[in-house]
């Protein structure tokens, strides 16, 4: 008896998924909900919030839930507005010509910082051939769009130790030349 009943309510939720597949193609193909919603595409933060309430929008309605995502979206697009304009006011800017500039400046000093950032990186490896050899050609790959495939070394600003003066030491006449190179 407790087998059947286990059946009979997995077959219960068979059926009501049944239904609301069908239900849902009707919507969209009875044109309440247009095929241009469907695909429409949001932020990374209101697609979030669609996926999370689309169990709700057989509650609200297909077009509620349309104008409910719509209006987060908005509401998304006002913060950001509002978070630029705050930086702009913290910068002293007070009109539009003035903020295109400071845009302008912005991000040429972005492009800058990568740049000192990457010739501090070479000015690291330089003293050791190896990892300068090493580095290049990862600059390489990345230039020509591949992904590296040499091992990228560590950039938390430690250099690379430098060989091991073994000789005179008690037992390395035991090592084969590997060994003394690891």
């Amino acid at each position: 008896a407790l087998k059947i009943a286990v059946v009979d309510i997995y077959h219960s939720r068979l059926k009501e998924r049944q239904r609301r597949k069908k239900k849902f193609q009707r919507v969209v193909t009875c044109g309440i909900l247009p095929p241009a919603v469907l695909e429409r595409r949001y932020p990374k933060e209101v697609q979030e919030l669609y996926e999370t309430m689309r169990r709700f929008a057989r509650i609200l309605g297909p077009v509620e839930h349309d104008k409910f995502i719509e209006s987060h979206a908005l509401e998304f697009e006002l913060r950001r507005e509002i978070k630029r304009l705050q930086e702009y006011r913290a910068a002293g800017i007070t009109n539009f010509c003035s903020a295109r500039t400071y845009d302008h400046l912005k991000k040429s000093r972005d492009e800058e910082r990568l740049k000192r950032t990457m010739l501090s990186e070479v000015l690291q490896y330089i003293q050791d051939s190896s990892a300068c050899q090493q580095w290049l050609s990862r600059q390489a790959d990345i230039d020509s769009g591949l992904t590296p495939t040499v091992p990228v070394p560590s950039t938390t600003g430690r250099r690379s130790a430098p060989p091991l003066n073994l000789t005179g030491l008690p037992g390395t006449e035991k090592l084969n030349e590997k060994e003394k190179e690891v």
